[in-house]
């Protein structure tokens, strides 16, 4: 394999000196800052069914160089944590600890640690010429049993499979009120918007959790790798991979990311947590189910000959005050016939994009409604359930069943 992205793009530094397993197929990533708790994560990977090809798991114990003492202190106490654990139960997994101590402020947070880890796993996988899997994970996650073999599995029987998203569900925590209500209305969000993106016909419509994602290591190189923003890096990085085709779901395991109240980034599960504790953000509201009739409307019309003469008028007026009328003019001028003018069009309409129109709408025509309500239209609409009154959580339990089937 090329070493073009080690020479250009890759983080510089190699920290791992053991050579890899020969035939090592999943490399499992793991970020880790301020994780008091990571010996749940560790007892579910090594808790794991035996694969058929080696797996090494890389944890990347991170934190800036302008980091508190406390900080830097905990860091130690968890690389001492870890070393500790892999010496008391001995595991057919291979585990790694990279010290990424004292990153530069600038850059430091949860992208540069994937970023250190990927790229670490990407460069060990080519060291035996492996074209195998990199496995996001998060440092308070859990798995089932049939984690990594499902995973391997699955990117075995299907070689030409780029990347995959894994079924993920929170834990609910039926008898902690407002905890419990708040991860209910979080993952019941997440699971409208994408399951509302398909029903648009949108065909990017895959969830983008950083702690349930695998790439195959020479697409994660030739896409450039990871990105380095400190939230929000997953999406990023996905809607990179996404596009090239060949993007799996894989419904037969499940991750358990934490539902914690967390202050270590500036959006996600945790931030989403502790902004409905302090009320400064309402996690009953989501977007109107009425934005993504439009957007389907919008995706219908773009194989007609003269689409642009019809397609609605709120999405014209986004496609104009965003600048990008003239891109999609110029696609289309330059495509020979609709198929092509589509493949291109899917290829340019990403999932920046979307989320841009989606916000576009929700700002300037359609205004945010109770989730509940919202979601509960979607799936009457697309013949889920009649008309019943759901609860938050009986409809956040059709979702993830509906998901699953993505």
């Amino acid at each position: 394999m090329s070493n073009l992205y080690f020479e250009r793009y890759a983080y510089p530094n190699r920290f791992i000196e053991e050579p890899i397993k020969l035939g090592t197929f999943i490399s499992v990533v793991i970020p880790v800052y301020k994780e008091e708790h990571i010996e749940l994560t560790l007892k579910s990977l090594v808790a794991c069914e035996e694969t058929q090809f080696p797996v090494e798991v890389i944890l990347v114990v991170n934190h800036p160089e302008n980091a508190t003492e406390d900080v830097k202190e905990l860091s130690s106490r968890t690389v001492e944590e870890i070393e500790e654990f892999i010496a008391q139960n001995p595991s057919e997994l291979t585990f790694h600890i990279i010290k990424a101590f004292n990153l530069p402020a600038k850059k430091a947070g949860v992208g540069l640690a994937r970023k250190i880890g990927m790229d670490e796993a990407a460069f060990r996988l080519n060291s035996i010429n492996q074209d195998g899997v990199i496995l996001c994970f998060d440092a308070d996650s859990q798995c089932l049993p049939n984690y990594l073999q499902q995973v391997e599995k699955h990117f075995l029987n299907k070689p030409n499979c780029t990347g995959a998203s894994i079924h993920y569900e929170h834990p609910l925590y039926l008898d902690k009120g407002d905890i419990n209500e708040a991860i209910i209305l979080y993952e019941l969000h997440l699971r409208y918007y994408i399951q509302a993106l398909n029903f648009t016909g949108y065909p990017y419509a895959f969830h983008t959790i950083g702690s349930s994602m695998a790439v195959r290591s020479s697409v994660y190189q030739k896409q450039g790798g990871m990105n380095q923003r400190k939230a929000g890096e997953d999406f990023y990085f996905l809607h990179k991979i996404i596009p090239l085709g060949n993007f799996h779901n894989i419904s037969t395991t499940k991750v358990i990311p934490s539902a914690r109240i967390s202050d270590r980034v500036p959006f996600g599960t945790g931030r989403a947590m502790q902004e409905h504790q302090s009320q400064s953000k309402d996690l009953n509201l989501s977007y109107d189910f009425e934005s993504f009739k439009v957007i389907k409307e919008f995706l219908e019309k773009i194989e007609d000959k003269n689409f642009l003469d019809n397609i609605p008028l709120q999405v014209i007026q986004f496609l104009m005050v965003s600048d990008l009328m003239n891109e999609l003019e110029k696609i289309k001028s330059k495509s020979k016939d609709p198929q092509h003018f589509k493949e291109r069009f899917f290829e340019w309409f990403n999932g920046f994009k979307m989320l841009k129109l989606v916000h576009y709408l929700r700002d300037n025509y359609f205004p945010e409604k109770e989730l509940v309500n919202q979601s509960s239209e979607l799936l009457k609409e697309i013949g889920l359930h009649k008309s019943k009154k759901l609860t938050a959580l009986e409809l956040l339990e059709i979702y993830r069943k509906t998901d699953s089937r993505l």
